[in-house]
């Protein structure tokens, strides 16, 4: 492993928990039942995701999913949380749908796009409130079948405050998801 790995901890209030599950405190709140973090952001993971996501060093999502492949586990599904369309057509590419996409080849665990973006707020530079705000209805489940009962978990490169996570989240619960897991490469 490249990078160093960060304590169990809850995502949201950062306090110690075991396996990286949301703190009785922040559950009522979240749809989320655990976020496991690969690293911190900042030094090469910084590094690697900003040219990941700002010059269209698409190679980089591979060396990330192989970080993100020992956090794995068998019976769940991977879904992309879907980037703002905007930055899609700007990059080319969505950079979480990638990093997906090599997880699952590396793991054999199936996924599926099964999320669609509907707020284009940049989340870039804003507090959480103002990002909690901005995502309540950001997103629409594509497939609701596919859902129903799944065992999901979430992949995005960075959390920050984890609005757009539970936001995310919170559209797959809402369809019938059984549980929803998130896992990130780094967290600011």
């Amino acid at each position: 492993m490249l990078f160093g790995q960060i304590p169990e901890r809850c995502y949201r209030c950062r306090k110690l928990s075991p396996a990286n599950k949301t703190c009785k405190s922040c559950r009522s709140s979240s749809n989320l039942n655990t976020v496991q973090a690969v690293t911190v952001y900042e030094f090469i993971a910084k590094d690697l995701v900003w040219h990941l996501k700002f010059q269209g060093a698409q190679a980089a999502a591979r060396l990330i999913a192989r970080q993100m492949l020992p956090y794995t586990k068998a019976g769940v599904m991977l879904v992309h949380v879907p980037t703002a369309t905007v930055r899609v057509r700007r990059r080319g590419y969505d950079q979480a749908r990638l990093i997906t996409r090599s997880l699952s080849s590396y793991s054999g665990l199936p996924c599926r796009t099964l999320l669609g973006r509907v707020g284009q707020h940049h989340q870039v530079g804003a507090s959480r409130e103002q990002r909690t705000t901005q995502l309540k209805s950001a997103f629409r489940v594509i497939n609701r079948a596919a859902v129903e009962g799944a065992h999901i978990v979430l992949i995005d490169d960075v959390l920050t405050t984890g609005a757009t996570m539970e936001a995310a989240a919170r559209a797959l619960k809402a369809a019938g998801a059984k549980q929803v897991d998130g896992l990130v490469f780094a967290q600011a």
